[in-house]
């Protein structure tokens, strides 16, 4: 997800993803997702297993474990990005026009990056290409 005033920062295609991933790897991945505080409705229309604490979202601890143990990270340039970025997970980050990787200093040799202009136009059959080859 993203801040509710940064919805150019937003991709609209995971469910597609979602769909892509599990079709294509079966049951050798769980796909998830750990809502913030304030996206923990928004979950309910991802196609993904939410990870909460009694209900509530998990804490930046809590988050780091996770992606630290995550096979693979796909996510908005939000600051769950930055964390698997820096903490050396595998992953992908998908970048509008705000900003650009280079800029942010977010690719690491595990986590890369894709820049479009318009993240809307941005195919689930191009981000899970990329998936592929960096999983």
């Amino acid at each position: 997800f993203c801040s509710p005033h940064l919805k150019l920062k937003k991709w609209p295609h995971y469910n597609e993803l979602i769909k892509k991933i599990l079709n294509n790897f079966k049951n050798k991945y769980k796909v998830i997702t750990a809502p913030g505080p304030n996206e923990i409705s928004l979950s309910d229309d991802i196609d993904a297993v939410t990870v909460l604490d009694n209900g509530e979202a998990i804490n930046i601890s809590q988050l780091t474990s996770l992606i630290k143990d995550s096979a693979f990270v796909v996510a908005n340039d939000t600051g769950p990005a930055h964390i698997t970025a820096h903490v050396g997970a595998k992953g992908l980050t998908l970048f509008g026009k705000h900003t650009t990787p280079y800029k942010v200093n977010i690719e690491t040799k595990n986590f890369k990056a894709i820049q479009v202009n318009d993240l809307k136009e941005l195919s689930s059959d191009k981000v899970f290409e990329k998936l592929c080859k960096l999983i």
